[in-house]
């Protein structure tokens, strides 16, 4: 099931359960957390400057609270309910 926060300590939590860092993209400074073994070209960086960016930004953090999942998004509220969306439709196969 999908979840959304904004509690930085929520993030840390789950991402740490998971062996993910906190990461941002180089060219667009997109923050993003990466996982052991998975292809990307972000960079990692410390959990200080991923909170702080995050509440700056006004980001939100939607997550599987799935054991073991590792489906997730950060970005804005409107990019935050696409995401949101986006996965229903594609749970139920529809487009409506």
């Amino acid at each position: 099931m999908l979840r959304g926060t904004e509690d930085v300590v929520e993030i840390r939590r789950w991402a740490e359960g998971r062996r993910a860092c906190p990461c941002r993209d180089p060219e667009t400074g997109r923050l993003g957390l990466a996982f052991p073994g998975g292809a990307s070209a972000a960079m990692e960086i410390g959990w200080d400057e991923f909170e702080v960016t995050f509440l700056v930004l006004h980001c939100v953090f939607v997550y599987d609270d799935a054991p073991g999942a590792r489906r997730m998004f950060v970005g804005d509220v409107d990019e935050a309910y696409r995401f949101v969306e986006e996965d229903r439709t594609a749970d139920t196969g529809s487009g409506a």
